[in-house]
């Protein structure tokens, strides 16, 4: 259920640090309602950012039970708004800690992903299982094969299948690995320590990263977009998320 206040993103301060984080348990299905409130979470502080954030983002991927019923139109509406969100990580004049317990799959991946670096307690599990509902893994997925290489990349979007904390850390997937109590010390500690550092030593480092990948992550981005209407337009990908959503195997 969503929190009592209606908010689907919590938002805190940590001292120098903004604390952002997904709060429509169990599975914080990154619906479009759920893509708006994160895209309005980092909108409101890119004018003046904090020094440093930790944005708590497991969950259970896209909602499936909205994307069943995509015609090509929807789709590409839903997959650029999500693809605006995590351009709003990207664009954001500071360093993006993604702090991971639990599940992390598909769209959620993708967020973490977007992010700058991630921490993960021991009990995480990581996977972009889109191939098994008939789409294929697209926009912020593009930063799978910076972070961990293109065979590892390779290897979670068409297996589909979860890897758990030790084997996301072996690939380079995440950069630190807490015990599940920990997590939250370590990554508000990580990124308190981050905002040591001069603030405009911050911005500018940030936005080097940017200048070294913004032109391939931006057309990769663009281009993957029309793949994925390519699979709505085909049809298979409504007949896979049904099965899914029926629990019976797909007919195609």
């Amino acid at each position: 259920m969503p929190r009592s206040d209606g908010a689907l993103v919590a938002r805190e301060r940590r001292g120098d640090v903004e604390v952002i984080r997904l709060a429509d348990p169990p599975l914080n299905l990154l619906g479009t309602p759920m893509i708006a409130a994160l895209i309005e979470a980092f909108s409101s502080i890119a004018a003046d950012p904090p020094r440093a954030v930790v944005l708590f983002c497991a969950g259970g991927g896209a909602d499936v039970r909205e994307m069943v019923s995509f015609d090509e139109r929807s789709a590409r509406i839903f997959i650029t708004a999500l693809h605006t969100a995590c351009r709003g990580i990207r664009d954001l004049d500071a360093p993006v800690i993604a702090a991971v317990a639990g599940p992390c799959l598909g769209a959620h991946l993708e967020v973490a992903a977007a992010c700058d670096m991630r921490v993960a307690s021991e009990e995480a599990r990581f996977g972009m299982p889109e191939v098994k509902v008939g789409i294929p893994s697209v926009i912020d997925a593009w930063w799978l094969a910076q972070i961990c290489g293109l065979g590892n990349a390779s290897s979670l979007v068409f297996d589909g299948e979860m890897i758990d904390a030790a084997e996301a850390y072996r690939i380079g997937l995440v950069n630190r690995v807490a015990a599940g109590p920990e997590l939250e010390g370590a990554a508000i500690g990580w990124g308190t320590d981050i905002a040591r550092s001069a603030p405009s030593a911050l911005v500018q480092q940030k936005r080097v990263l940017r200048d070294w990948t913004d032109e391939p992550y931006l057309e990769g981005a663009r281009r993957s977009i029309e793949r994925l209407v390519h699979a709505v337009r085909s049809g298979q990908a409504k007949e896979a998320m049904r099965a899914m959503l029926e629990k019976r195997p797909p007919h195609y």
